[in-house]
């Protein structure tokens, strides 16, 4: 089982990727929409992507599938 730790850094490093792969592909391609895309995901995940803060309030629950009621 992944930690909340390990998952967190995925997904900060998803954002991080997929910000940058949308405003190459957008330059190429001369699509505006690809830079809104982009700036869609860097609103999402602004606080997580500001490296002016330290430390973030994430709150986890645990999943709870039908083998475990």
């Amino acid at each position: 089982m992944e930690t909340l730790e390990t998952t967190l850094k995925q997904v900060h490093d998803w954002a991080n990727s997929k910000i940058s792969h949308l405003a190459v592909k957008a330059v190429d391609l001369k699509d505006p929409e690809l830079i809104e895309d982009a700036e869609s995901i860097r609103r999402e995940f602004e606080e997580w992507l500001d490296p002016n803060i330290d430390d973030h309030d994430i709150a986890s629950l645990e999943f709870i599938g039908e083998d475990e009621i």
